[in-house]
């Protein structure tokens, strides 16, 4: 599994985040959607299986309320599913 996440994040682009966000009722902006882009391109492994607490404590300073509760929520269902 961490080999096919390994390789997902390796050929993902912004438009993929953008796309994947509006399919989950989450709409960011285009400094957001950058934001995120470099966070799961730099840091996947620590949100697959580190401790992202600080991760997320910076994305909430830079990402609107609305959008950092969203992304935290769907976060939080697909990391139940892989556990």
């Amino acid at each position: 599994m961490e080999e096919m996440i390994k390789e997902y994040i390796k050929n993902i682009d912004e438009y993929t985040i953008e796309k994947y966000a509006k399919s989950n009722d989450i709409n960011l902006s285009d400094d957001e959607v950058k934001i995120i882009y470099l966070y799961v391109k730099n840091y996947w492994y620590e949100f697959y299986k580190g401790n992202p607490e600080n991760l997320f404590k910076e994305l909430e300073e830079q990402l609107s309320q609305e959008n950092y509760q969203k992304l935290l929520k769907l976060y939080d269902k697909y990391k139940k599913k892989i556990n």
